[in-house]
């Protein structure tokens, strides 16, 4: 089986977006939302209408404390959305969010483009050999420990953070490389909110350019995360996209690849307003 489109290069002016569609009930910022499949695929439509590259589902919730879901339950889940997503939207491309290989094969083997495992490979070994298999898209994220364990005191303790990354990327793509994964169809998440600090993530963000030196595309997962409810008062997920577009129009303007997001068309316009001010209309006109 070879995957269908992957947006692995982004030749365009802001940032491509993921949508975010969470099918899990107990997700930090939309939980339960979309959990039904005709919602998830309204959703999913919507988004893509407002300008997202691609979709990225997720049916296990990664937020800190999170238990790990059963691989059927899971699989159970997201096959009905990816299905009736390429069946709707033949174009579309499709991401998974799971560190499962099982249910990585089931999600590829349905319609699935990319498979976004925040462990990095590290929950299941026999990830590399299943996206290999496949011809798959990756992204792989930075985190140690799992979602139950990521914000224990002891895996927020670096000395060099950018340089322990860096070498957890260059461990991963050694190990991508040895299974067969294209480097063409990989991308990078040091990833915002995983065994980080409020004080880490705003540095990681900052020092974007840091994770060029693989020469691969950075992809950012901030949207509506912890990090950011300083700046909103303190007030629930649903209510920090306004600061979340503030940092996106940060990482479009320096460059970020690809970007995670809920709010599809306020990050776009975000963007493109940033762009707009700091190349002039007529650059962001030549890349649009």
């Amino acid at each position: 089986m070879t995957a269908a489109k992957v947006p692995i290069r982004n030749n365009s002016g802001i940032p491509g977006i993921f949508g975010i569609l969470n099918l899990t009930a107990d997700s930090f910022s939309d939980g339960g939302a979309y959990s039904d499949a005709a919602a998830a695929l309204e959703h999913a439509a919507a988004m893509l209408d407002e300008g997202a590259a691609a979709i990225d589902i997720g049916a296990e919730s990664t937020r800190p404390g999170a238990s790990a879901r059963d691989a059927a339950d899971e699989t159970a889940a997201l096959l009905p959305v990816i299905r009736g997503l390429r069946a709707m939207r033949p174009d579309c491309v499709i991401s998974v969010d799971t560190r499962k290989a099982s249910v990585a094969e089931a999600a590829l083997d349905a319609g699935a483009d990319i498979i976004n495992d925040v462990s990095g490979f590290q929950f299941d070994p026999d990830m590399p050999r299943a996206v290999a298999a496949a011809g798959a898209g990756v992204i792989i994220m930075h985190m140690r420990g799992t979602p139950e364990t990521m914000q224990n005191p002891e895996n927020l303790i670096y000395s060099d953070l950018t340089g322990e990354i860096n070498a957890f990327f260059a461990d991963r793509l050694a190990l991508a490389e040895k299974a067969g994964i294209a480097g063409d169809k990989i991308m990078l998440d040091p990833g915002i909110g995983f065994s980080k600090t409020p004080e880490q993530n705003w540095e990681l963000i900052r020092g974007i350019d840091a994770f060029r030196m693989h020469g691969l595309p950075l992809f950012y997962g901030i949207s509506r995360k912890s990090f950011l409810k300083p700046l909103c008062g303190n007030s629930a997920p649903d209510r920090r996209d306004a600061a979340s577009a503030g940092v996106l129009a940060f990482l479009a303007g320096k460059r970020a690849d690809f970007v995670r997001v809920h709010s599809v068309g306020p990050a776009r316009e975000a963007m493109r307003a940033y762009l707009h001010c700091a190349d002039g209309p007529s650059k962001q006109q030549e890349r649009d």
